[in-house]
This record gives structure tokens, sequence and C-alpha cells, in this order.
């Protein structure tokens, strides 16, 4: 049955490798997008001094180079094996480019738009959703798709430490030399990784859509 002989044999248990794989990386990705827009917005802020925001940027730009199975050795250590060490680990690789992108990308505001803003009558929250939140949202989506590719990769290596998920499915592929079982956790793991891109890549485009702005800035405004 070639390459689909293990996913054909095995349906409930590769079903049940995704299932595991998605709700990793769900909550681990979830979560690191949620507290790196909060932490972007935190360290932009006016009255924040510049350096603060410098330090962000800079510490994340190192971190992008740390091996992701570093960060997942680094959480091991101290928390033993499971899915609760790798949601972490993940969410901690995770936050690295969306709090990059998006720290950058608030940096790189012109203050004069600002100032421009804040003279039309604007308090900071309007000015934030207004202003800085459209100008922002292609490098932030950018950093939340890489950061969602990456997390989806890393989480098959995550079941190095007992975590399950597809990167089982693989070790235990590649100890046996079985390449039918290796590809029925690397193409649903490719598949996803496809999928999810191109639905965040969908999202984007909706959210700039100038509707679904004005739809964000009238509920801004509500609250």
């Amino acid at each position: 049955m070639g390459l689909f002989g293990y996913i054909i044999q095995n349906p409930g248990r590769v079903l049940e490798k995704l299932y595991e794989h998605i709700i990793i990386f769900g909550i681990s990705w979830a979560v690191a997008v949620l507290i790196g827009i909060v932490i972007s917005i935190m360290v932009s802020r006016p009255g924040v001094k510049p350096r603060v925001t410098d330090t962000v940027v800079g510490i994340t730009s190192a971190a992008q180079s740390v091996p992701s199975i570093a960060v997942i050795a680094v959480v091991f250590l101290f928390t033993g094996i499971g899915m609760v060490p790798a949601i972490i680990a993940l969410f901690l690789y995770s936050l690295v480019p969306i709090i990059f992108n998006a720290s950058s990308a608030f940096k790189t505001i012109d203050p004069a738009l600002k100032e421009a803003a804040r003279g039309m009558g604007m308090s900071s929250r309007q000015i934030l959703w207004k202003v800085e939140i459209p100008l922002i949202i292609p490098q932030l989506f950018s950093g939340i798709r890489t950061a969602a590719t990456i997390n989806i990769g890393t989480t098959t290596i995550a079941s190095a430490v007992g975590a399950g998920g597809l990167g089982e499915l693989i070790f235990i592929g590649l100890r046996l030399i079985n390449t039918s079982q290796i590809f029925a956790g690397a193409f649903p793991a490719a598949l996803l990784a496809i999928f999810i891109d191109i639905l965040l890549s969908r999202l984007e485009r909706r959210i700039t859509s100038e509707g679904v702005l004005m739809d964000i800035e009238k509920h801004s405004l509500a609250h």
C-alpha cells in the first residue's frame, strides 16, 4: 500500500496523534499570540523609554537564533516529561517572532501621525486602535504566521519529551525504519502547517479590509 499504508491500517491512531498535535500547537500558539501582542503594546506606549523597546526587540531578535530543541530541553529539565512542558516550551518559542515583529512595527510608526491624531482630539486608546493597530497589522500577522509555522514543526520535536503528537509516529518510524509510519506523521503535519498558513492569510486580508477595521474601532470606542 506504499506510503499511505500505515494511515490506511491505523486511521484511529493517526487521528489521535493529529488531535494531540493540534492541542499542543493550539494552546501554546494562542497564548503566545495574546501575550505577545500585550507585551508589544505595553513596551511601545508613550512614556516608556525607547531603550526598553530596543531591549525587547534586541532580546527577541537574539532569541530567534536559539534552536527550538534547546528551548524544549531547558524546559524539560525543570518540568519533566509530558504535554505541559512541551506547551510551555512552544509558547516561549512562539513569542519570539510575534514580539519581534509587533514591537519593531510599533517602533517604526511615524510619531507625526500620532501627534496629528492627538491634535484631532483622539485619546491614547483611540490612537492605538485607529492609527497604530491598522498600521502594524501586516507585520503583526507576518509574525503570527511565522510563529504558527514554527510551532507546528517544533511540536513534532516535542514528542521526544513525551508530549505525544505526530512526531511520535515519526520517531517510532525512524527507529523501525518504517517509511510508511514516518510519512503518517510527516504528511499530516505538513498539511496542517499549510492549512493554518492559508487560514491566517485569509484572516489577515479580512481584518485589513475597511469594514472590519471600522468594526474594531467602533467596538473599542464603545468600551
